[in-house]
């Protein structure tokens, strides 16, 4: 979810006289009533092939999100740094490795850098602010950045997906042929500039958080079926561009929702490669918890941790054991974390802990979703310049993995 405020950073490498010292403080206030059936590890009953060893590789990761992703309306240009963040340096992708992450999500929107039809040629921004550099050239230099620290980058289409009046995949509810045409020429010019570069660690995922709702309340079949041509035009797009025949792609679930992608309506595409496939899915459940900050009229809680918390994240899990994982396709959890505001410390923390231990249980990727607000102490925003590496990110991170540590033991 876009806009979610949390702010964590997983250290996996840290001073061990640090560690040393808060362990005792940490371990048993955000351990206690840790359920065992968590330690259950099922990656050895899964299928093998090189896709599910390639999700296994990959760790623990964590998306760049709020900056490149950005996205503004026809009335404002966001760029880069329109919600608040700094560029993205080779500085910090060496900061985040150091912490232990070995791949990143880059969610990238192009909307603002996509010329007319019928080219659809990115480039410049629409608004010839003068300021921003090729959209192109610009995120290809991060790409070989994160590539060139040996780490995993995954490369989406994001807001194109969204519902800003700049956004544009949406509008295949008004006119299909025409949107999905853009679709098309904009993954063939991605394909085409990153033609051979690092098929084993370099992923493409076809978009974001997409569901096409005013088809789907005429008709449920049609809004799948749009949906799932979608998909299959990614594949077949990448992989008729030449050094794109091995690469690994993301394929994004319906509105990245567990019950909605495994709904049979739901289809993966054909390939012309097998064992290259990967569903793309998004966990903030429940979403009282985890994205509501108030009470709005459709529930809001402080607090998770109860029995049927535990049960429902099991039952979530085993809904992608059934549908993906035992039949030999990985999946990558590429967003899932909870918001700071008014939230229980201890709730949150367990919460995130649990997850993603419950994710490497199961084979699946996680990949934290983190926006780069800057808070206080109590989690409170107040202002100034975004620092992502605040103090108070890493000391939650810490609590974070000293429990997945006690929870390997």
């Amino acid at each position: 979810m876009k806009r979610l405020r949390f702010y964590l950073v997983f250290i996996l490498i840290f001073n061990i006289f640090y560690i040393a010292g808060a362990q005792d403080k940490y371990s048993n206030e955000y351990l206690k009533n840790m359920p065992k059936p968590l330690r259950v590890n099922i990656i050895e009953s899964l299928p093998v092939n090189p896709a599910m060893t390639l999700v296994h590789d990959m760790g623990i990761g964590i998306n760049i999100g709020n900056t490149l992703d950005a996205i503004g309306t026809n009335d404002w240009h966001s760029g880069e740094n329109g919600w608040g963040n700094p560029d993205i340096t080779r500085d910090f992708i060496q900061s985040l490795k150091s912490n232990g992450y070995k791949s990143l999500r880059l969610p990238v929107t192009w909307a603002e850098y996509i010329g007319p039809a019928p080219d659809y040629k990115i480039g410049k921004c629409v608004f010839n602010c003068g300021k921003c550099p090729d959209r192109m050239d610009r995120v290809e230099q991060v790409v070989k950045w994160i590539l060139a620290e040996d780490m995993y980058c995954v490369l989406n289409l994001h807001h194109d997906g969204g519902h800003s009046d700049k956004s544009w995949i949406l509008d295949a509810e008004n006119d299909f042929d025409k949107t999905l045409d853009q679709f098309k020429k904009v993954w063939e010019q991605i394909a085409l500039r990153f033609s051979g570069v690092s098929q084993d660690k370099l992923i493409f995922e076809s978009m974001n958080e997409v569901g096409f709702d005013k088809i789907f309340a005429r008709s449920k079949v049609r809004a799948y079926t749009m949906f799932n041509s979608f998909n299959q035009a990614f594949v077949d797009t990448i992989r008729m561009i030449p050094g794109n025949e091995n690469r690994f792609l993301l394929i994004a679930g319906y509105w990245t929702d567990i019950d909605k992608t495994t709904d049979k309506l739901f289809k993966m595409p054909a390939d012309t490669i097998e064992n290259r496939l990967i569903a793309s899915l998004h966990y903030y459940g429940p979403g009282d918890f985890c994205i509501a900050e108030s009470n709005t009229g459709w529930g809001f809680r402080s607090s998770w941790g109860t029995a049927e918390d535990y049960q429902f994240l099991r039952t979530q899990l085993n809904k992608l054991r059934k549908r993906f994982l035992n039949n030999g396709i990985p999946v990558i959890m590429g967003e899932y974390g909870v918001t700071l505001v008014n939230k229980n410390e201890n709730s949150r923390i367990k919460w995130m802990t649990v997850v993603t231990q419950a994710c490497l249980n199961y084979g699946i990727h996680p990949m934290l979703w983190d926006t780069g607000w800057k808070v206080d102490d109590n989690g409170k925003d107040f202002g100034g310049e975004v620092n992502r590496e605040s103090p108070y990110a890493l000391r939650n991170a810490l609590k974070i993995v000293l429990s997945i540590i006690n929870l390997r033991d």
